[in-house]
């Protein structure tokens, strides 16, 4: 019988898909399906040539008995999703699978200056990226499900890019940047397994993502996590935001712009880092200064929100140590003890990377929520918390408590983030 996207049968075909191969006991654990009907369905999958089943590894080598383990795949060639990441000083195209391989990647400067703006100016540059990306990886049209875009502005409600949709003739998301990158490390880097986050991102321009819950949030008119346009002082400059004091009129439009700060030479970006990794005192400063006035703000946001833990931008090499150690110390001076002991501040793992991993969780959660239907945005289990909050009641004030963190999934279960794009358990 043909298998309707929300059947069973487009379930296991969609899991297969996003995770990569997966044995049965993986199938019915992440679909919560009763093993009968996933061994109905598989068998039924792997006669129509639509999955394929594979022997890997070994028997267990402490007893020599059992055999192999059996891994299911899907037949048909990946699908991949154009991740378009526009910044500062270019746009980024990149070809991405569902579990995460980063296949191709181009960069273009055609583009700067203008394309945050105007999401029209993106379809040409951009849909001449991604052919050349296909033809150059050997992907066929087939193969390309959708496109992400990430931009380096807030991102409002039904905001659509009608006109790469139509160049590339495939469905288009819409994505604040910083956003993209949070869901990256929540997926695959640093955020894995923690209920609730903010990354900070800090390698063209200041920028935040906040993970709520489980749940990516955005907020009502998209502007949530705009860390950049928080008042840091009552009588500072005009943003462009239209606010006074925001502390991106104190760093400026670019990391670039606060850290030359440290030197009378006109430095590129990769060579102050590189002096960061030399120790250079005055570079040393201006990150730790840096990690510091992020840090205020963040450290409000802790305070009210009590997140697990601070991801820090993974892609600023030998000089994120000093900024991680700057907002470590502006949290622990200007927030409740309870919460500067539960809170961890961690450097991403993805570095330049994240933003085009946090496209492919973002697609790959809209696969499976097309099959999936309400299920797919059900939140974790409080039982595998270390310590659920709601025993917080039996904790005496500013006593120690556990950060609540949910144990990190295997290879084979990415992490919950089911509305935001990551693959829920």
């Amino acid at each position: 019988m043909p298998y309707e996207p929300g059947g069973s049968g487009g379930e296991l075909l969609a899991l297969l898909e996003c995770s990569g191969p997966l044995t049965r006991s993986d199938l019915v654990r992440l679909s919560g399906l009763p093993r009968t009907t996933v061994t109905g369905m598989v068998g039924d999958l792997i006669s129509r040539e639509l999955i394929v089943e594979r022997t890997t590894g070994q028997a267990d080598r402490a007893t020599q008995a059992g055999r192999p383990p059996r891994t299911l795949a899907s037949a048909a060639p990946p699908t991949v999703t154009a991740v378009l990441s526009c910044g500062r000083s270019g746009l980024e195209a990149a070809l991405v699978t569902y579990p995460g391989q980063i296949i191709a990647r181009l960069s273009s400067t055609e583009v700067v200056g203008y394309q945050a703006a105007d999401l029209a100016s993106i379809a040409k540059p951009g849909g001449d990226l991604v052919e050349e990306l296909l033809i150059g990886a050997g992907c066929s049209r087939d193969q390309l499900g959708c496109v992400v875009i990430g931009l380096p502005r807030p991102v409002g409600p039904g905001e659509s890019a009608a006109a790469v949709a139509e160049r590339l003739a495939v469905p288009v998301h819409v994505e604040n940047d910083a956003n993209l990158g949070t869901l990256g490390e929540a997926a695959f880097g640093a955020g894995r397994g923690y209920d609730s986050f903010v990354y900070v991102t800090l390698g063209h321009n200041v920028g935040a993502g906040l993970v709520i819950g489980g749940q990516l949030h955005r907020g009502a008119s998209g502007f949530g996590g705009e860390l950049a346009h928080v008042q840091v002082r009552d009588d500072g400059d005009l943003c462009v935001c239209g606010g006074r004091g925001c502390l991106a009129a104190i760093v400026g439009s670019s990391l670039l712009d606060y850290v030359r700060l440290s030197n009378e030479e006109q430095l590129a970006l990769p060579q102050i880092l590189a002096l960061a990794a030399e120790r250079d005192p005055g570079v040393r400063r201006v990150f730790a200064d840096l990690g510091r006035l992020v840090g205020t703000p963040l450290a409000s946001f802790c305070t009210m929100f009590d997140p697990a833990a601070v991801v820090v931008d993974g892609s600023l090499g030998a000089a994120g140590q000093y900024v991680l150690a700057g907002v470590r110390e502006s949290i622990d001076r200007h927030t409740a003890p309870v919460v500067a002991d539960s809170v961890q501040v961690i450097t991403g793992e993805l570095g330049d990377r994240a933003k085009l991993l946090g496209g492919s969780a973002l697609a790959r959660g809209l696969r499976l929520a097309a099959v999936r239907g309400p299920r797919a945005h059900r939140l974790p289990h409080r039982r595998d918390c270390l310590t659920p909050r709601n025993t917080m009641h039996s904790v005496a004030r500013y006593g120690a408590r556990s950060d609540c963190r949910v144990p990190r999934p295997t290879a084979v279960e990415p992490a919950h983030l089911a509305e935001t794009g990551a693959v829920d358990s």
